[in-house]
């Protein structure tokens, strides 16, 4: 009789894992009463802006980040382009972001007129490599935006001297990374900015939104400046600096993102446990391995999601595809998180860019011939994801996760 439930056997996971996401409470239902009751819904209406729940969510997420300064704004693909702004970039500057990551890294980019260029990624991390944006700096490169993919701190130290050796700027796309530390730093504290998102999917979200983060007091004026439009901290009401749009949160979500902020802490210690509870089991499994993880560099790792290695030749040759399919029946979803290396997507291989204000004779590269091998080898091959809230629920969880991939593993030859 068949084992595997692909096959019409019993499903090895029968019963929901992890928690439904987001999760709430008193905290914000209490939160959003008072906001409403206040009759001030924007941070504007108050005199002291530290009063207000989007400037309390500001100050907590800064200081559990280990930043001086951050601006909360309305998502995080914009959170990316005030950085850029508030860091000076021109027309036709060059910004080098990995393959791996959500296309909203590299349209930020474009977004401010400036021109991305996408590199492979670590085979051992699936963070962007060094070595590849050493070899892409070129006379028009102005910054690096290393994305700290699936909350995984990229390797900040190397990145930090590549950065400091060519005169560069460094903004962190932390989007994936709230709560994550790279020996004992806080990502989105290395460069000039770190930026978030607080998406609905986001391990802290308050639907939609954003924030930047940083340690200089002029650069956090100028980014409370283009996301106010024009107005700088302590000036006249009605005075207007810079050309800026309204990137405004507002306090309902403002109220939320701090109720949220407030649970993170004890989220990413959960995560952990559970992360550390997986790969243990894991490193057991012939055919399937963790990312590597030294806790002496990766000191706290939040998580968007979770890679593990999918290895073919130690399933006797089973497809990636074949694998994710019988584990889905057993009651597991695996994705691929964001592998898909974003310059296969149409808006580049067709250079759909929109109006763009490139200075004359500086155009883009040519998408359709970038290659990532790594990138692509990964996403066909090996890499699984789950996601982060499967590491919110109970221990055990874990040990049913590790009981279907075991149980596929062993009964694999069912599946040839």
């Amino acid at each position: 009789m068949s084992q595997l439930a692909i096959n019409g056997g019993p499903k090895a996971i029968d019963r929901p894992l992890g928690v439904t996401w987001p999760g709430f409470g008193d905290a914000e239902r209490q939160a959003l009463t008072a906001v409403l009751e206040s009759r001030k819904w924007w941070r504007g209406g108050y005199s002291d802006p530290n009063e207000s729940w989007v400037g309390r969510f500001e100050s907590a997420f800064a200081e559990y980040q280990g930043a001086q300064f951050g601006v909360a704004c309305t998502n995080g693909t914009q959170a990316i382009e005030l950085a850029l702004k508030a860091v000076g970039i021109k027309p036709g500057d060059e910004v080098i972001c990995p393959a791996s990551t959500f296309v909203a890294s590299a349209t930020a980019v474009i977004l401010v007129n400036a021109i991305p260029i996408i590199v492979d990624i670590e085979p051992e991390t699936y963070q962007i490599d060094p070595d590849a944006v050493e070899a892409a700096i070129g006379p028009r490169t102005a910054g690096i935006m290393p994305v700290h993919y699936g909350g995984f701190p990229c390797n900040m130290d190397r990145l930090m001297a590549i950065a400091e050796k060519h005169g560069l700027f460094v903004i962190e796309d932390c989007a994936h990374a709230h709560g994550s530390q790279w020996r004992g730093k806080g990502c989105g504290t290395f460069g000039a900015f770190g930026t978030f998102s607080l998406q609905m999917g986001k391990n802290l979200t308050c639907g939609e939104g954003g924030i930047v983060l940083t340690d200089d007091e002029d650069l956090a004026a100028k980014a409370f400046s283009y996301h106010h439009i024009g107005r700088m901290p302590g000036r006249p009401f009605y005075e207007h600096h810079i050309v800026a749009s309204n990137l405004r949160m507002t306090e309902w979500q403002g109220a939320i993102a701090y109720c949220q902020s407030q649970r993170l802490p004890e989220q990413n210690e959960r995560r952990m446990a559970s992360f550390r509870r997986l790969e243990a089991g894991l490193r057991e499994i012939p055919g399937v391995d963790p990312i590597p993880w030294d806790e002496s560099l990766v000191t706290r790792r939040g998580c968007y999601f979770y890679h593990f290695r999918f290895k073919s030749e130690e399933f006797e040759g089973l497809p990636r595809s074949r694998f994710v399919e019988a584990m889905g029946a057993e009651g597991l979803g695996i994705g691929s998180g964001h592998l898909h290396p974003i310059q296969r997507n149409p808006l580049f291989t067709n250079r759909n860019f929109g109006p763009v204000c490139w200075p004359a004779g500086i155009d883009a590269p040519d998408y359709a011939s970038v290659e990532t091998p790594v990138a692509d080898r990964i996403l066909a091959e090996e890499g699984c994801s789950l996601g982060h809230s499967l590491f919110l629920g109970p221990p055990e969880d874990m040990d049913l996760i590790l009981d279907a991939i075991r149980k596929v593993r062993d009964n694999v030859r069912e599946l040839r």
